[in-house]
């Protein structure tokens, strides 16, 4: 009997080891295996992992798919076409954890044989924008930033220069860049800020891009790191402008990276600079977080191995695409998709265990396919373009993607086409049960997602003993307590298939029960048609009087 099948394209971006400066050339060949690339953007979901051991209820903004990706370690399967980067399709065809229902996924890896630990990185003309706001003070969120500041001016190299500017509704610059790298000059300066005031964001940002000129020194890296814990309340408040006067800098190869604090910034503003700066989007839940960010990150989140990257899928004859996840750059269409990237990055993770972090395991792109009538073996054509820093050169590769065997068709034991495959298979699944989860709006349907998706990842794991996974059911079993002790009772949770958000796992739309103007959609819990399940009534009691904070404003 045939079912109907659903199709996931991964791009992901993974690096091997053997790289050293002087083979950085095009061409150059490497032992595959080892670390991955990012992005940019998000690189953790640190955030709701806070709310979490807040005893909150993470919301859909909480689960950014980019960074949730770069907290798994994925080993790629090896790199064939000799380049810097290089495009490998992978697949896998079994069935999601949510629903039980068919799921085929074709995954392509873009490899790189950089080696994180032997790559050399330009010396840094670093601007440091600290937001000291009056909110600063909350959750002694100041103490965390200046944990990760004073780690920083201990850990940059001796060549390296850095500028620090303060704000708040007014902007001051307290240190430019100087002949020399001042540590005990800038430690100083760190140890002085204090919480005060409202949150200029346009003003203290743009300052700055300014210490950095309109003409940057081409021999070195020029980035501003923007730490901030709100919303822009003084100044120029828009969003649209804020956005645009980065871009500018952007365009000038001024790189931004963005850090967030607390529960209160604007998650969407934070993570767009970053996007669009080249940039990696980072939360800081804990003065230990703060450490990992600013030591382990320093040498890989500056410097690019490759620019102006740019990714095209054309699906073939019989496909049809939909559902992407896992960056907010790609522009979709129902036979086409493209994303432009300004530049990937060395990830930092070179294992599963943790010793590096949960942070830099690499970007990747899922998008959800549909087999349609005409359907011939082609999948889609795949086409990875890019250049090296310093060079005008593009360097280009085409990959055709075609599935022999029946699509509809699902295997016992899922199909793999390597055994790498297996690690993104269960990250996916892990993924889509976490998303179905944030995004209920009645609490026994996010129990009932999280149970399914915890019996699937359990079973996987018995297999395939995945570390990552492992450590993903802890995240979901806290959830699960969260939800009771706000008020979801043994019992209360109803069949995953008649659950808006894990139904259908691939969702076109916003679930039903989300309102997009709804200031609060974090804690927004709303009745279902036929009613409130077991406990309801409770959980939105439960909300009220702990008066969780929001968000976005």
């Amino acid at each position: 009997m045939r079912i109907p099948v659903s199709l996931v394209f991964v791009f992901s971006a993974a690096c091997s080891g053997g790289l050293s400066s002087s083979d950085s050339a095009p061409g150059a060949g490497a032992p595959a295996g080892g670390n991955g690339v990012s992005f940019g953007g998000a690189q953790d979901i640190g955030e709701l992992r806070s709310i979490l051991d807040q005893g909150g209820i993470p919301g859909p903004d909480t689960l950014d798919a980019n960074g949730f990706f770069n907290e798994h370690y994925n080993a790629p399967p090896p790199a064939t076409c000799g380049s810097l980067l290089c495009v490998t399709p992978g697949m896998s065809v079994g069935r999601d954890w949510l629903t039980g229902a068919h799921q085929a996924t074709l995954q392509i890896s873009v490899n790189s044989n950089v080696d994180p630990t032997t790559f050399h990185r330009l010396p840094m003309n670093l601007v440091v924008v600290v937001d000291h706001s009056g909110s600063m003070a909350s959750d002694g969120r100041l103490d965390k930033v200046k944990v990760g500041l004073h780690t920083m001016i201990d850990n940059l190299h001796v060549e390296d220069r850095l500028a620090l500017v303060e704000f708040d509704d007014q902007v001051t610059v307290d240190a430019t860049f100087s002949t020399t790298l001042d540590r005990p000059k800038l430690h100083a300066i760190i140890d002085r800020l204090q919480p005060r005031g409202s949150t200029n964001i346009f003003d203290g940002l743009e300052q700055g891009f300014k210490l950095l000129g309109d003409v940057p020194a081409s021999e070195r890296q020029n980035r501003v790191i923007f730490l901030s814990d709100g919303n822009a309340t003084a100044g120029d408040t828009s969003t649209d402008h804020i956005m645009q006067m980065a871009k500018g800098r952007v365009q000038r190869g001024i790189g931004l990276t963005t850090i967030g604090v607390g529960n209160d910034f604007d998650v969407g503003l934070m993570r767009g600079l970053a996007e669009q700066g080249a940039g990696n989007f980072y939360f800081l839940e804990d003065p230990a977080a703060a450490n990992e960010v600013f030591t382990e990150e320093l040498d890989f989140f500056m410097q690019p191995i490759a620019l102006d990257v740019q990714l095209d899928a054309t699906a073939g004859p019989g496909y049809r695409f939909g559902d992407v996840v896992g960056s907010h750059l790609w522009v979709a269409e129902a036979t086409r998709g493209s994303m432009q990237i300004p530049a990937v990055f060395v990830a930092s993770r070179t294992s599963q265990s943790g010793e590096q972090g949960r942070r830099g395991g690499g970007s990747m792109i899922f998008i959800h396919m549909t087999p349609v009538a005409g359907n011939t073996g082609r999948v889609a054509d795949v086409t990875l373009s890019f250049r090296t820093p310093g060079s005008t050169e593009r360097i280009s590769q085409t990959v055709a993607l075609d599935y022999s065997q029946d699509p509809s068709l699902t295997p016992d034991e899922p199909y793999l086409s390597a055994p790498e495959m297996a690690e993104r298979f269960g990250m996916y699944n892990m993924f889509l049960g976490l998303r179905a989860a944030t995004q209920s709006y009645d609490a026994g349907c996010a129990v009932a997602v999280l149970n399914a998706t915890r019996a699937g990842a359990t079973a996987w794991n018995l297999k395939h003993e995945d570390p990552d996974i492992a450590a993903d059911l802890m995240l979901v079993d806290q959830y699960l307590a969260n939800l009771r002790d706000h008020g979801a009772v043994p019992g209360s949770d109803r069949p995953v298939a008649t659950c808006a958000a894990a139904g259908e796992p691939y969702p076109t739309e916003p679930p039903i029960g989300y309102d997009p103007i709804d200031e609060n959609p974090r804690y927004r819990y709303a009745c279902s048609a036929g009613g409130a399940t077991g406990g309801l009534p409770i959980l939105l009691g439960a909300f009220a009087a702990l008066g969780l904070r929001r968000r976005r404003r």
